[in-house]
């Protein structure tokens, strides 16, 4: 097999966040930007290494970015900050936009690395090039969702190349991009089942111990690449250019391996073979976001009852009451509630500290079987494929259940840090978990406590997405207007942007360093504006 001296190939761009210990993370696995020579499998390691801030819960991602879309979303406790209340920071748009575009470098220096190997290399190879394209893809869909048309297909060869003139990349149009993930998973589940088979022992020893995403398990990767398929796919079918490719895609993911139940799920897992990522991410939620959103509250109140997530997200006040954050209140009356650091005067729900705040064994989602079956029920009861709503919603509540009993009772209070006496840390008993006769009955009242089957089915995901997944409730918002939500005009002093958005803009550094692209695709799209709506979203106003 044929070497490139990484230096070479600009490896040494990826790097983990500051507070995540490297040393921790180099003595499991190969760290291409430590090495002189590399290899496909370490390459795909280091794709997904430049991801990793943005697929693990990590500390800074949910300060800055999902601190943001969590306000939009309103699954955090919104506090009406009059004159910001829909503003972002550039930097954080920025963050977001650098840390794909590592992503996309790696993945062109791994693909320059295999086109380079000889036949018989290529033919184990392979298959690290396949997982790390549906990697990418999520992160891919991910950014075209929130900021519309972006550099792709001539964007992340400067490391190959050195050819700097050349570097400046063009815009993709987003209809364009989603097409062609569209294909490409649906190519990718098939090829991936294929290749399985075909691997020596040498090359699944490589994978095992360089995929820390799914631990090598391909069958896994075959799913999630279809459930991914499965989400774009529902995403395109209701508006826009690609309904019928939209539909076509639902239709044939529905009908093959996907992740359905939690313990199928994609998930990143802090301590996976040694690698304690859970520090990076548990003050995250002490420190911000802390307060219920009152949506959420309701929305696990519906049948009347509450709902048994209820006590595993939030903590209530010493009265035992739920009451969350909503942009229906004023800035005064939120300041003479929020007396949370004094329990016995605190008035609003706050996370409970045992899922969240001082769990040392929280569980990243990427896509679990909560949402596929979410998906599913939306597809259904739409008719782009052909199943039963309430079946697959029913499944979904249960498996939502299942995530959130899981991560509760993951954690091991004698490792989490939590003060002695805490009011905020319940950590669920054995005895506590209902069995799923319960949680199906629960789920079957919560079906038909909804008149409008959809409002149902997106609520309910909105609320199952939460806290953790707030990107991702924010894009079904804008596609499909549930739940409905209140987003009053900001006129206070100073405000920047006054009404929600339904798009972020290009950062700044994108605008002055690839300008005469930026500037194109902006006359190609009628401007960089956060008001303007993406061809397959509702405005929201």
């Amino acid at each position: 097999m044929k070497k490139i001296n990484a230096l070479l190939l600009g490896l040494a761009a990826v790097v983990l966040l500051a507070s995540c210990s490297k040393e921790a993370f180099s003595s499991k696995y190969y760290d291409p930007s430590k090495t002189t020579s590399t290899s496909c499998e370490k390459v795909m390691t280091g794709a997904f290494m430049a991801g990793n801030g943005f697929t693990f819960n990590a500390y800074w991602r949910m300060y800055t970015w999902d601190n943001y879309f969590g306000k939009l979303a309103q699954t955090i406790g919104v506090s009406v900050n009059s004159g910001s209340n829909y503003f972002i920071n550039d930097g954080y748009a920025n963050d977001r936009w650098n840390s794909f575009y590592d992503i996309l470098r790696q993945y062109r220096v791994l693909k320059n690395l295999y086109d380079l190997e000889e036949a018989e290399d290529q033919a184990q190879d392979r298959i690290f090039v396949a997982l790390t394209e549906v990697y990418l893809y999520d992160h891919l869909s991910q950014i075209v969702d929130i900021f519309g048309p972006v550099p792709f297909e001539n964007a992340g060869f400067l490391g190959i190349t050195g050819d700097l003139e050349a570097s400046y990349p063009s815009y993709d149009s987003d209809v364009d991009l989603y097409k062609m993930m569209l294909t490409n998973l649906d190519a990718l589940y098939t090829e991936i089942g294929t290749l399985k088979g075909q691997l020596t022992q040498g090359t699944e020893g490589k994978l095992k111990k360089q995929d820390y995403i799914c631990g090598g398990d391909l069958d896994k990767w075959q799913a999630y690449a279809n459930s991914l398929l499965l989400r774009l796919g529902v995403h395109m079918s209701a508006k826009g250019s690609l309904v019928s490719e939209g539909k076509a895609a639902v239709a044939k993911a529905a009908g093959r391996s996907l992740i359905t139940t939690w313990d199928e799920s994609v998930v990143m897992v802090p301590d996976f073979n040694g690698f304690n990522y859970w520090e990076n991410f548990r003050d995250g939620y002490k420190d911000i976001n802390n307060t219920a959103s009152q949506g959420i509250i309701d929305a696990l109140q519906v049948t009347g009852k509450n709902d048994p997530r209820l006590e595993i997200i939030y903590f209530p006040n010493e009265e035992g009451a739920y009451y969350g954050k909503h942009y229906g209140e004023t800035r005064d009356e939120q300041d003479e509630h929020d007396t949370y650091n004094d329990y016995t005067e605190r008035y609003y729900a706050r996370l409970n500290a045992a899922t969240f705040t001082y769990n040392n064994l929280f569980l990243s989602p990427v896509i679990t079987g909560a949402e596929v079956n979410f998906l599913l029920a939306e597809a259904y009861q739409q008719g782009y494929a052909s199943g039963n709503a309430e079946a697959a919603f029913k499944k979904a509540i249960v498996e939502s259940c299942h995530q959130y009993y899981d991560l509760n009772l993951k954690t091991d209070q004698s490792k989490s840090g939590v003060p002695a006496g805490s009011q905020y840390f319940k950590k669920l008993e054995a005895t506590d978990v209902l069995p799923d006769a319960d949680l199906e009955a629960l789920a079957a009242d919560i079906w038909n406590a909804y008149s409008d089957k959809m409002e149902g089915i997106m609520t309910q995901k909105w609320a199952h997405f939460g806290i953790v997944q707030a990107t991702q409730a924010w894009t079904d918002i804008r596609r499909t207007g549930y739940p409905k939500l209140d987003y009053p005009t900001d006129n206070g002093a100073g405000a920047t942007v006054k009404n929600i958005v339904n798009r972020v803009k290009y950062p700044n550094t994108e605008a002055n360093n690839n300008k005469a692209n930026y500037e194109a695709n902006k006359a190609n799209v009628g401007g960089d504006d956060n008001a303007f709506t993406l061809f397959w979203a509702t405005t929201l106003k």
